[in-house]
């Protein structure tokens, strides 16, 4: 199933799998923080219901500003911690968000460590949260197919 959460942000989800995959629709610069957190928020309390065990974070180009990687750093991740995600895939196509990311889970967070892949695409990181080339090669198609409802 995929969806759209707002004009910012785009959501897929298949919890028969325990999958959550969201993508910052282009804008993220101009969202904001407290429209930042509040997605981000609204994603994890997402997360939790669903009891979900990977996640796909796609991010854009745009530069992840300096409020947020310190919420990121202070609230998200270790409420994410206290999540059943056991796996976070992520995909940047922007080497500092990349650099930010990696410091974030690594210094700060070791012991998501493990559980967490940067990748360069989506169809990468979906088959290595998936665990199946054509699980992923579904999903990813649903994806491209845009973001308005699916019917299940």
């Amino acid at each position: 199933m995929m969806y759209t959460v707002s004009d910012f942000v785009c959501v897929q989800h298949d919890w028969t799998i325990g999958l959550l995959r969201h993508r910052w629709n282009g804008v993220e610069r101009f969202a904001g923080l407290s429209l930042f957190q509040s997605v981000h928020e609204s994603l994890l309390d997402m997360a939790r219901r669903q009891q979900a065990s990977s996640w796909l974070i796609e991010l854009g180009a745009a530069p992840l500003a300096v409020e947020d990687q310190l919420w990121l750093e202070n609230t998200w991740l270790p409420e994410l911690a206290r999540t059943a995600v056991r796996r976070l895939a992520i995909v940047a196509d922007d080497a500092y968000n990349l650099m930010v990311l990696e410091e974030l889970l690594t210094a700060q967070h070791p012991g998501t460590q493990r559980h967490v892949q940067l990748f360069s695409d989506a169809p990468t990181a979906l088959e290595w949260l998936t665990q199946s080339s054509d699980r992923a090669l579904d999903l990813q198609r649903e994806w491209e197919c845009g973001t308005h409802p699916i019917a299940a």
